[in-house]
C-alpha cells in the first residue's frame, strides 16, 4: 500500500532543496575561479571541497541536478569553469574530472557522524576524482609520468580539502543539532 504524498510538504522539501542546490551551484562556480596555480597542468581549486559539503547536504538526486546543472552550464558557453568553456574543453584533458564529479555523488554519507568517518568520506570524493582526472589526463597528454607529477601535486590539496570538509560539516553538525 502507498502512503500518501503530503503535497505541501513535497514541495517544501523541493524548494528548500532547489534553493540549497542553486547555492551550491553558485559556490561550485565561485570555488572554480579561487585557483591557485602551482605550475603543473591543474590548478589548485576548492571544487572538491565545494562538492563534497554539497553531497553531504544534498539528497543524491539533488547532487546530480547540482553536477548536471554546473557542466551543462559550462557546455552552453558560461564561464563556470577554472579554465575553457564549451564541449570541446570539456571533453579534452579535465573530462575525467568532470566524470569523476559526477560519479562521486553516488558517495553514500557517513552513517554516522564521527571525524574519522567524515574524513573518509572526504577522501573518497577526492579520490573518486582525482583518479578519474589523472588517468584521462594520462591518456590525454600522452604522458603517464606527467599524470603521476600531476597527482603528487594534488595530494597535499586532497589532505588539506579533505581536513577542511571534515571540520566544516562536524562544526555544522554540532551547531544544528544543538538548535534542535
Amino acid at each position: 500500500m502507498q502512503t500518501p504524498i503530503n503535497k505541501r510538504t513535497d514541495i517544501k522539501s523541493i524548494e528548500k532543496h532547489s534553493l540549497l542546490t542553486g547555492a551550491f551551484l553558485l559556490a561550485l562556480v565561485l570555488s572554480a575561479k579561487a585557483d591557485i596555480d602551482l605550475g603543473g597542468l591543474v590548478s589548485f581549486t576548492l571544487q572538491t571541497l565545494v562538492l563534497g559539503i554539497g553531497y553531504f547536504l544534498l539528497p543524491k538526486i539533488w547532487r546530480f541536478v547540482l553536477i548536471l546543472a554546473y557542466i551543462a552550464l559550462g557546455i552552453a558557453g558560461l564561464r563556470v569553469f577554472n579554465g575553457g568553456v564549451g564541449w570541446a574543453y570539456v571533453i579534452s584533458w579535465p573530462l575525467g574530472f568532470f566524470v569523476g564529479f559526477v560519479l562521486a555523488a553516488y558517495i553514500s554519507t557517513p552513517k554516522k557522524i564521527t571525524l574519522s568517518n567524515l574524513f573518509s568520506y572526504f577522501l573518497q570524493i577526492h579520490i573518486v576524482i582525482v583518479t578519474l582526472g589523472i588517468c584521462v589526463l594520462g591518456w590525454h597528454t600522452g604522458s603517464v609520468h606527467k599524470a603521476i607529477d600531476t597527482l603528487f601535486e594534488l595530494l597535499p590539496g586532497i589532505v588539506i580539502k579533505s581536513l577542511l570538509g571534515t571540520g566544516l560539516i562536524w562544526v555544522w553538525n554540532r551547531y544544528y543539532y544543538s538548535q534542535i
